[in-house]
């Protein structure tokens, strides 16, 4: 797991800004180093996976989704990629309470990096202006970030719901 830090800042503490971000100095490997891109962020409205439901409201979106040729849980549920706040992609476990080891508030999601901007099966989290990337035989298929987080997984960064100043918590699935 690769060893994170988080600095708060606001926009007004940004007097002198750089032209070109600096290359860390001790990165390991160029599996965490991003590829320089444009960004175009945009708000997206997402749902809790499937088995963070009550039961009985998770039968009813499956067969819901059956009757359209819809699978919630990757159509309309937790969004693929990378993302600031948002709900957590539990991938390989349910999901489990986790807590603050300072003063044991709960944790909120603040950011989800990962390798790949939407899954190869689902097309509704696959931005209209990346159509063309709808090939997998295509080298962009699939929204590749360039980034390798373990072996194809993501990194969830967690924050304290009572503190910012807490220790943060990460999490890879």
């Amino acid at each position: 797991m690769p060893r994170t830090e988080l600095r708060w800042r606001t926009a007004a503490e940004v007097s002198d800004p750089l032209a070109a971000a600096p290359r860390p100095s001790v990165l390991g490997n160029d599996d965490y180093l991003p590829e320089p891109c444009v960004l175009h962020p945009e708000p997206v409205t997402e749902y809790p996976a499937p088995h963070e439901l009550p039961e009985d409201l998770a039968g009813r979106l499956h067969a819901w989704g059956k009757r359209r040729g819809v699978v919630y849980q990757y159509d309309l549920g937790v969004a693929p990629g990378c993302k600031v706040a948002g709900h957590a992609p539990w991938s390989f476990s349910d999901p489990s309470p986790m807590a603050c080891a300072e003063c044991g508030s709960g944790l909120l999601p603040l950011l989800t990096i990962d390798g790949r901007e939407w899954d190869g099966g689902s097309k509704s989290w696959r931005p209209v202006e990346d159509s063309h990337a709808a090939d997998p035989s295509l080298p962009d298929a699939g929204g590749d970030t360039h980034l390798t987080i373990g072996r194809g997984y993501s990194l969830q960064l967690y924050v304290c719901a009572a503190s910012w100043e807490h220790p943060h918590v990460r999490n890879m699935q």
